[in-house]
C-alpha cells in the first residue's frame, strides 16, 4: 500500500525519486504534453526510501540501479487537476547498472524517456523546477527545499 492519504481533496504522501545521472546528464521521462519529470513514486508502508528508489527504477525503466547519495529533501506543495498535493520527497542520485528503457507506460499512456544535459534543463518544462539549476550546482551536501509553486496564498 502506498504511503498516501487524502483529506478534503488534499493529498499527502511520501515519494522517493531517482535522479538517474550519467556524467552531466539526467534520465527523464516526458509526458504526452511535453512535460519532463524524474523517475520515482510513492513509497509503500514499511519500505525505506532507498528501497523505493530501486523498486521504482526497476518497475519504470527496467534496470537495476545503485542508489548513491541523498541529494535533496523536498516539501513539495502543488496543485494538479484541481487537487492540492503535499508531498515529502527524497531525491537520490542514482547510477543505472544497465541502459534504461527508452519508454515507459504510465497513466495508461506510453511516455518517451531520454538523457538530458544539465545545461538544457532550464529550457524544458521540467518538474520539479528547482532541479533546473540545483542539480548542476549541487555541492555534495543534502539540501532541504520547500516548493510552493502553483499554490494560491488564499488556501
Amino acid at each position: 500500500m502506498d504511503f498516501r492519504t487524502t483529506i478534503d481533496h488534499k493529498t499527502f504522501g511520501v515519494r522517493a525519486t531517482a535522479l538517474l545521472v550519467r556524467g552531466n546528464q539526467i534520465y527523464l521521462a516526458r509526458s504526452p504534453a511535453g512535460q519532463y519529470y524524474c523517475i520515482g513514486g510513492a513509497i509503500t508502508v514499511g519500505e525505506t526510501t532507498e528501497d523505493a528508489v530501486r523498486r521504482e527504477v526497476r518497475e519504470e525503466v527496467g534496470c537495476d540501479s545503485q542508489v548513491d547519495e541523498l541529494a535533496f529533501v523536498v516539501e513539495n506543495h502543488f496543485e494538479l487537476d484541481g487537487r492540492i498535493f503535499h508531498q515529502i520527497e527524497f531525491h537520490y542520485l542514482v547510477t543505472p547498472l544497465s541502459e534504461p528503457n527508452v519508454s515507459i507506460v504510465e497513466g495508461g499512456s506510453q511516455r518517451q524517456c531520454e538523457w538530458v544535459s544539465f545545461d538544457d534543463l532550464e529550457a524544458l518544462d521540467f518538474n520539479p523546477a528547482f532541479l533546473k539549476t540545483a542539480l548542476k550546482n549541487w555541492d555534495g551536501q543534502v539540501k532541504h527545499v520547500v516548493n510552493m509553486e502553483g499554490i494560491s496564498n488564499e488556501r
